[in-house]
């Protein structure tokens, strides 16, 4: 094998054991398990040339990497000090891109791809597969340092954590001997990290706080910083330092908020919507990640909306990083998101599964979310939104006259509104080409929900509603 991985993507299941351990012994039986056979699983180190390659990208002018190009360029590089292999991999890289960029037509695109992957395949000896799923693992156990981020289907490096990174590249360390190995792995207070040296902690926390004062002030938020530490021991400056980056982290998404209704925005959640509803958008960590990704799209388009009540970190319920970029998809128990407007209020929930196991996991917790935000919503009219890939037509009927029993006695009226995202891409469009208000969509609502009359089940109700919605959407004027 002429590739690396930081972590493992095979005995991952304990059934699996037996047959890794039988490869093992094809690979190594006979052979003594000595120095020169070490090396073939070890000869660098592979977060750190990972970080070098982003860096580089990044000054490149070029956004992160793809899966592909960590799969084709990155992790076949077994020598971290070979710089001239280096240069070659970011010219591949750039050539890489181009050409694929330059291709017209996802067909083509994808057998472009396949056919690279399948040539470096074979001079590492495995399968083309196996390479993707080593790059999907290397950022995987990557992003968990908080130093990356991802941008769309590509790998980044985190705007905020830049000097970290830049430190962590020019630190001068070198692989630890053989003999110092085992001292090195067992002492608690190594390796060190940049935020582990008191001069860099306090550069960091000074730009850190500059940072904050000045978007804070851009935004008319209160510039007032966390409180401070009064003890100066590195493990109170950390703690500090990350109170600091959570406050900045507030700060940046009220920022991020304003800017969703700008057209480059707009097109790249148009973008981001139409990968997800064609299935082409390959992401790190495979289709665990793609609903987290829904909820973010859907997100911007009603924070785009610019009308909402309150903080914006309680419209939704997922995580996001230092870049405003999801972690994981919304926990279960609570809405995907919520949002607060002067005169109602919008619960959200997203997904891209479909067929009738989309009605057992969805109907339910739907109506129960929207129930349990009318409990809470202090009088406001609650309206819920279910948007997704293809709808199952038990789902729409599931929400057709939907209510909740909150016991024998007493039920709530939920009212949802379903769509499907290539209904929610036209809705892009309308914005893109002419204002929309949230009182224009909670009008849309309201007639929706009222043909809810003239219909006996829930499949008719919306097809008279697709055919007034696709009116709508395309109407000169309202």
């Amino acid at each position: 094998m002429k590739t690396w991985n930081i972590g493992n993507t095979t005995v991952r299941n304990p059934y699996r054991l037996r047959a890794a351990l039988q490869l093992f012994r094809t690979t190594m039986g006979g052979r003594r398990f000595g120095r020169a056979e070490q090396q073939e699983y070890l000869n660098l180190r592979p977060f750190r040339l990972l970080l070098r390659f982003l860096k580089r990208i990044r000054e490149e002018g070029l956004t992160g990497l793809t899966k592909f190009e960590i799969a084709l360029y990155v992790i076949n590089m077994l020598d971290e000090d070979d710089t001239g292999a280096f240069e070659e991999a970011i010219s591949n890289i750039r050539g890489f891109r181009s050409d694929y960029d330059a291709i017209v037509g996802k067909v083509r695109k994808s057998e472009f791809t396949n056919r690279k992957l399948a040539e470096v395949a074979s001079r590492a000896r495995l399968q083309p597969g196996s390479l993707v799923d080593y790059a999907d693992s290397n950022a995987r156990y990557a992003l968990i340092t908080g130093l990356l981020t991802l941008q769309g289907n590509k790998l980044a490096l985190s705007e905020t954590r830049l000097p970290q990174v830049e430190a962590i590249i020019a630190d001068g360390t070198t692989l630890v001997s053989e003999s110092e190995y085992l001292d090195f792995f067992y002492d608690p207070h190594l390796p060190l990290l940049p935020t582990d040296n008191l001069t860099f902690l306090r550069s960091e926390i000074a730009r850190l706080e500059a940072q904050f004062v000045e978007l804070a002030s851009q935004v008319g938020e209160s510039t007032t910083l966390p409180s401070p530490t009064t003890e100066m021991t590195i493990s109170a400056l950390q703690a500090y330092e990350i109170r600091l980056r959570d406050r900045l982290r507030e700060v940046k998404e009220i920022v991020f908020y304003r800017n969703q209704c700008s057209a480059t925005s707009l097109n790249e959640i148009e973008d981001l919507l139409e990968n997800l509803d064609s299935g082409t958008m390959v992401l790190f960590g495979g289709s665990d990640y793609a609903p987290a990704f829904l909820e973010w799209a859907i997100w911007r388009l009603f924070l785009a909306l610019n009308e909402i009540v309150g903080p914006v970190s309680k419209t939704r319920g997922f995580r996001i990083d230092d870049d405003i970029n999801p972690i994981h998809h919304a926990k279960g128990g609570d809405a995907d998101l919520t949002f607060t407007y002067a005169d109602f209020k919008l619960v959200c929930e997203m997904t891209l599964m479909g067929g009738s196991r989309q009605f057992s996991s969805e109907g339910e917790p739907v109506t129960r979310h929207v129930f349990k935000a009318i409990e809470e919503s202090d009088s406001k009219p609650v309206y819920g939104l279910f948007v997704a890939k293809r709808l199952d037509p038990n789902t729409i009927d599931a929400f057709f006259k939907a209510r909740y029993w909150k016991n024998f006695e007493r039920f709530t009226p939920t009212s949802v509104v379903a769509l499907e995202i290539g209904q929610v891409l036209k809705l892009i469009e309308r914005i893109k080409s002419r204002p929309v208000s949230i009182e224009d969509i909670r009008m849309l609502f309201d007639r929706i929900l009222q043909l809810q009359n003239e219909y006996p089940h829930g499949p008719a109700w919306y097809k008279a509603y697709s055919a007034m919605y696709e009116q709508w959407v395309s109407a000169n004027s309202d």
